[in-house]
């Protein structure tokens, strides 16, 4: 039996008679100690609810107050915790200055954008196939997939003609070099620009005021760069690199184009049940259509993101795709490295398995563990290989030792990018497990690509970002989201039926190669910079 506390919030029965107890009590040491109890249990909701029974009765009890924020903090509420923090500054448990962390998220997500102050002052490009691309990071400080995406595009780029010159956000290298940085790199006939201030930490800024540097630094370099065109990718909330970029425009009448890699409205929390709500959720949401809709164009990575955007509101011919790819040079059909078999003990075996980091729940690899207990109950002899680390992984050894395939389950632990083919060569069957959560619907991952480069058959969870990579029967199988018996079902036929697992990873070999290899994107980028460039003289 459950209570509620109001339309849609369940309160966990143990907590009923001490809320009714709470509700009837003018003492703030019990209500916070109640707030407190909820928050850890992770009843925000609950716990909000509760308060607003109170109203404002136990404002003036900093305890209390520091509960009350953290709950609104937990529901991404930010305008309401900034109440509750100068409430405590009113009692001297705040100072002003901690405080401004706060207001500059508030007047970031409410459109406080940069602004570059003076007349506008044309650019005059020095030629039409000049691009900037303005990114959070970039090879080489930095290998990930968000920079491999982006190195990638620029050399295709280079070679279809064009000539783009890349500007890192103020702070990077520094962020993440161990050794010093360069504030000007060519990197495969690619010039960058790193806006650099020296050994000055910036985390401490607020973000509206991080984001004005940004402007100022950005402008003065993209001014003596005189491109015809600024492309900029989605920075780390999504909008915030898009923001500085029309700025730019506002500024210079450089036109803009907008590539969307990711929603990232809902990644401020971890915890699902609560991210797709709140201030935070609503303000991002408005903020990226926002952006999109004061682009010149709008590029994204695939068609299910396309269909989403133009579910928000965006014109579709207004949104172009360039997808993500593979280097085939690099990712090619080999055979199994029986040295690093044997090492891992893995031997001879079939397989199945996944390469991904182990931080974060969207991965699900534990659909895989499970499916190896499936297939092991079964007396099938398949074996599990994760490749790759993170704070998850102590989890999902857990749960194989609890299921008892902690021997038929293989963690490899971090893996050199250089040596990443040779991983890939111990996967018979490579399987993409994500779960159905926001960012795993609609962007379409790295990994399969490079996967069906080196002839793996591949199966993928059905979601629409996925199964427009591997659909069946063309070239993959696809399996119902979480369900690792689905999962051990569709693995056994796959297994079991040689000349169709030929076929189908043989039609994925064939279409990497004809269609997703990254050299395809330079003539697709051509192509639309010409189509803003030609509209903005028009």
């Amino acid at each position: 039996m459950s209570h509620h506390t109001a339309p849609g919030v369940r309160l966990p029965e143990e907590h009923v008679d001490a809320v009714s107890e709470a509700l009837q009590s003018a003492d703030a040491t019990l209500a916070t100690a109640m707030v407190q109890r909820l928050l850890a249990e992770h009843e925000y909701s609950a716990a909000a609810d509760l308060m607003a029974r109170w109203g404002d009765r136990f404002d003036g009890d900093a305890a209390y107050l520091k509960a009350r924020r953290g709950v609104l903090g937990k529901l991404g509420e930010l305008s309401a915790a900034l109440t509750a923090n100068h409430r405590l500054i009113g009692l001297r448990q705040v100072s002003p200055d901690a405080v401004a962390g706060l207001e500059g998220r508030i007047r970031e997500l409410k459109g406080r954008g940069p602004r570059l102050q003076g007349p506008v002052r044309p650019v005059d490009p020095v030629s039409p196939q000049r691009i900037v691309h303005l990114v959070k990071e970039s090879r080489p400080y930095l290998s990930n997939g968000f920079t491999s995406r982006s190195h990638y595009n620029f050399v295709a780029e280079k070679k279809a003609g064009l000539e783009p010159i890349v500007v890192t956000e103020p702070g990077f290298p520094r962020s993440v070099a161990k050794g010093p940085v360069r504030k000007e790199i060519l990197l495969d006939g690619v010039g960058h620009y790193h806006l650099d201030l020296g050994d000055v930490d910036l985390r401490s800024l607020p973000l509206d005021r991080y984001l004005q540097l940004f402007a100022d630094m950005a402008y003065e370099r993209i001014a003596k760069i005189r491109p015809a065109a600024i492309h900029v990718s989605s920075g780390r909330r999504g909008y915030e690199t898009a923001l500085v970029a029309l700025a730019i425009k506002d500024k210079t009448g450089l036109p803009v184009v907008y590539e969307v890699r990711s929603f990232f409205e809902s990644n401020w929390t971890g915890e699902v049940r609560y991210e797709a709500q709140g201030e935070i959720y609503d303000e991002r949401c408005r903020l990226e259509l926002e952006c999109m809709e004061r682009a010149d164009l709008v590029l994204t990575i695939g068609q299910s993101m396309k269909d989403e955007i133009v579910a928000r509101g965006l014109p579709e011919d207004k949104i172009g795709i360039i997808p993500n790819g593979v280097d085939v040079e690099r990712f090619t059909p080999r055979d199994r490295d029986c040295d690093l078999a044997a090492r891992l003990g893995l031997g001879d075996v079939p397989t199945f398995g996944y390469v991904s980091n182990m931080d974060h729940y969207r991965e699900s690899q534990e659909t895989l563990v499970k499916a190896a207990a499936h297939l092991a109950r079964a007396g099938r002899p398949e074996h599990c290989v994760l490749v790759g680390d993170g704070p998850r992984r102590k989890s999902l050894e857990q749960l194989a030792a609890s299921l008892g395939v902690a021997d038929r389950v293989h963690f490899t632990g971090r893996v050199d990018h250089d040596e990443i083919t040779a991983y890939y060569s111990l996967i018979d069957v490579f399987v993409v497990p994500r779960t159905r959560e926001r960012a795993a619907t609609y962007v379409t991952p790295l990994k399969p690509f490079e996967a069906m480069a080196m002839g793996l058959p591949v199966v993928v969870s059905d979601l629409p970002a996925l199964t427009e990579i591997a659909p069946a029967p063309e070239r993959g199988w696809n399996f119902p989201a979480d369900s690792a018996r689905g999962l051990a079902d569709v693995l056994r036929s796959v297994f079991d039926d040689d000349e169709e697992r030929v076929r189908r990873a043989g039609a994925g070999l064939d279409w990497v190669r004809a269609e997703r290899q990254w050299a395809h994107n330079g003539p697709r980028y051509r192509e639309h910079l010409a189509r803003v460039v030609a509209r903005t003289e028009a």
